[in-house]
């Protein structure tokens, strides 16, 4: 089988590692460069509740900074340097189970990650969290091109055809239904959506998923009840 995992929130655990140092070091720079924040705890607490009920942390930001009234120029400059010097990413650390799920899974299945974002940040990502990339025959990032992410659709459809395996032994596992398994679904794909961080708010359609898991031992039951099926 062809086994293609998303990567934040699926194999790292972005949401709980590494979204609220980098929330709390774009709050600190904002009240730097001017911002008043009389309570820092106050206001970072309600950057986190927003950055539950959006896609992103750039969406929070966003929000943040409108309630706030901060002038607009203070997003682009945050998002610039937080991002463009990213060093909340040392604190990235594997999802429970993930190093051994994927140890186990590899010796008898082709595995990938098909990521979106930034090449360089989501390889600092994979260094940090200590992924095994030996594991993984293919690692793939969708990044912006004109401002939109590139569809992991065509980069299943690509993985697939260099493996040359066939969809019904394809399986998805990403946390957001709408960005990581309704493509998948598009291809015939069988799809595990991961409850975790942003995959456990309303992300898509709950008809592309075929299951739903809470911990990534629970793939090697999956592949295993697939293969007696199939």
């Amino acid at each position: 089988m062809l086994i293609i995992f998303d990567l934040d929130d699926t194999l790292i655990d972005t949401s709980g590692t590494i979204t609220p140092h980098l929330l709390k070091k774009s709050l600190s720079f904002l009240r730097n460069r001017g911002l008043e924040c009389a309570d820092f705890e106050t206001a970072y607490q309600r950057l986190t509740e927003l950055n539950q009920t959006v896609g992103n942390a750039n969406q929070a930001l966003a929000l943040f900074l409108k309630e706030w009234d901060a002038p607009e120029s203070y997003y682009d400059v945050a998002i610039r340097e937080v991002y463009e010097k990213p060093t909340y990413l040392s604190y990235a650390k594997p999802l429970s189970h993930a190093l051994e799920t994927v140890d186990e899974l590899a010796q008898s299945h082709h595995l990938a990650i098909v990521t979106r974002g930034k090449k360089r940040v989501q390889e600092e990502k994979i260094r940090c969290a200590e992924i095994p990339i030996k594991f993984f025959s293919h690692i793939c990032f969708c990044e912006k091109r004109g401002g939109v992410y590139q569809s992991k659709k065509n980069v299943y459809a690509s993985i697939a055809k260099k493996v040359d395996i066939s969809p019904e032994f394809i399986l998805v596992c990403g946390d957001r239904i709408s960005f990581d398994l309704t493509p998948a679904k598009e291809l015939g794909y069988t799809t595990v959506q991961m409850k975790w961080g942003r995959g456990l708010g309303n992300t898509g359609f709950k008809r592309d998923v075929d299951y739903t898991i809470l911990d990534l031992r629970e793939i090697g039951l999956i592949v295993q009840s697939f293969k007696m099926t199939v």
